[in-house]
């Protein structure tokens, strides 16, 4: 009898169903596979039966016996099980479609591949090599990639779905057109990805473990916002918002001139005054963003917050906020603006990108003084006639921490790496210095009498504290809390300000209506400003 097999190769480890064609196979009694017996037979017709291959090894002759005999042998192909050692890419898209050739050993008969459980078919390009188009996964994450051929399945391959990247911020929100600024992309499914922003690459530093947070350096850019994309193997997306670049302005001064109703900036590297800003009735404190573009002035006559853009020196917002505002702090990362309200016994937040108040904080009366932590986690307000320090966890918006100071507390200052607290206690002539870790005082410094203002360099090694009542500057040494120096100035000081590169420092005095500048290096007066009348708060660029 003329047999045929179908398949007619199958697994060296046996398992393979064969289908045997041919006349005269009623009454089969048995199938030889060489001199191994085939198993679970099953006569499916006169012509046609079914049955399981026994283990072998190379080429054997199957034969099938019934009552009228043995039929002649036909040939059966013993072949390996498929080996995959090499994914040309380990990685893809959950939504697949993406090509990843397989290379590996007896790979010609191959006739699915398996992406943890999803089937697809592949093309045989040799018995060492196959493509194969990725079908979709069911979730991001590894799965095992297997080959089925005629041998069997290969053993498995590890292969990563990547879900699509999302981003929730970048923080800083712009930086300047030179490029060089470190920024943080929070989201998620982050790991392995690159950024571009209008266009060109950024330099990615490093992604966390979990693909949440990815910082970079931003590359050089034009003046404007900028399109930030986000891209992995796992696809695109853009960070709301974008990042602007910026160009800075010269080194300059702006002074709150509270009965001229108006703000003094000033070039500070030539001491003059380049422009008079009219604001509203009453400007005292003073803030400027950390890239320069705008300046926050609190009027307490007006109830206001005058936005000052630095590059034309004009007012570009008005913001009303509680009652006689008196101080103002920009978080470091120049997303909020908080300003103390000091009949009302509030804190107004502002979020620059649309200077609108977002929140409202009650505190302890009449909070005077601000500045927010390094980190922006935590903003710290004066109280003045409670004579405390109220912290505020400003995710929250809520205070978390009350701390007893000296007496008539008016002004606050953090240090650059966020350790400490120093407040300027009028009613004590002491600068109490806080723990911020703990949120206690550790040290209580005498300083000259009334002092109203306090300031540290970028350093953090000094402090620089304005005291009214005497028309000197006290400098303290934040090591050993000790006044290391004592600088006399004009009448009545109030506002005093660090230069960012910590080689001045700059004094704003009632009486003449000027701004001391103090050399760093020599605790020593080297210029005088003369500006308009009244001058308070001071900020520095």
């Amino acid at each position: 009898m003329a047999l045929t097999l179908s398949p007619n190769q199958g697994s060296t480890g046996g398992g393979t169903v064969v289908t045997i064609t041919g006349p005269g196979l009623g009454g089969t009694t048995a199938v030889m596979f060489g001199a191994k017996p085939a198993t679970n037979i099953i006569q499916v017709s006169p012509t046609q039966l079914t049955v399981t291959s026994p283990s072998g090894t190379g080429t054997v002759g199957v034969t099938v016996t019934t009552g009228g005999g043995t039929s002649a042998p036909v040939p059966f192909f013993y072949v390996s099980a498929p080996l995959v050692t090499h994914l040309s890419s380990t990685s893809g898209p959950l939504a697949g479609g993406n090509t990843v050739t397989i290379n590996g050993t007896a790979l010609a008969t191959a006739s699915s591949v398996s992406f943890g459980g999803q089937p697809a078919v592949p093309t045989v390009l040799s018995d060492s090599q196959l493509t194969v188009i990725v079908p979709a996964g069911d979730a991001a994450g590894q799965v095992v990639v297997r080959v089925t051929a005629a041998g069997g399945t290969s053993n498995g391959m590890a292969y990563t779905y990547l879900g699509v990247p999302t981003a929730t911020t970048i923080s800083p929100t712009s930086g300047p057109a030179a490029g060089g600024t470190v920024f943080t992309i929070t989201g998620t499914n982050l790991t392995g990805a690159g950024v571009t922003i209008n266009g060109i690459a950024a330099t990615v530093i490093a992604v966390n473990a979990a693909g949440t947070s990815l910082t970079g350096v931003a590359p050089a850019g034009a003046a404007g916002n900028a399109l930030v994309m986000i891209t992995t193997g796992g696809g695109s997306t853009t960070v709301l918002g974008g990042f602007t670049y910026f160009v800075p302005i010269l080194p300059a001064l702006f002074v709150a001139n509270l009965t001229s109703g108006t703000v003094s900036v000033i070039n500070r590297t030539s001491n003059t005054v380049t422009a008079t800003v009219p604001v509203e009735k009453n400007p005292t404190g003073v803030a400027v963003s950390p890239h320069g573009d705008r300046a926050y002035v609190a009027n307490q006559g007006a109830d206001t917050i005058s936005v000052i853009d630095t590059a034309t020196n004009t007012v570009a917002a008005t913001i009303t906020v509680g009652s006689n505002p008196t101080g103002v702090a920009v978080s470091p990362d120049g997303t909020r603006a908080y300003v103390t309200n000091l009949t009302s016994g509030t804190v107004s937040v502002i979020d620059t990108a649309t200077d609108a108040v977002t929140a409202t904080i009650a505190v302890d009366p009449q909070p005077s003084g601000i500045a927010v932590s390094p980190d922006t986690a935590r903003v710290y307000v004066t109280n003045l006639t409670a004579g405390i320090v109220s912290v505020i966890n400003t995710a929250t918006n809520a205070v978390t921490a009350t701390i007893t100071v000296g007496a008539l507390p008016f002004s606050v200052a953090v240090s650059p790496d966020g350790n400490r607290a120093y407040v300027a206690n009028q009613g004590t002539n002491t600068v109490s210095v806080i723990n911020t870790a703990t949120d206690t005082v550790t040290a209580t410094i005498a300083v000259d009498a009334l002092p109203f203002s306090v300031a540290v360099s970028p350093d953090g090694t000094h402090a620089y504290v304005a005291n009214q009542g005497a028309n000197t500057i006290s400098v303290i040494d934040t090591v050993t809390n000790a006044v290391t120096a004592t600088i006399t100035v004009n009448t009545n000081p109030r506002g005093v300000a660090v230069s960012p590169d910590g080689a001045n420092v700059y004094v704003s005095n009632l009486a003449p209506s000027t701004v001391s500048v103090i050399s760093t290096a020599t605790n020593t007066v080297t210029g005088t400003i003369t500006i308009e009348t009244n001058p308070r708060g001071v900020a520095a660029l």
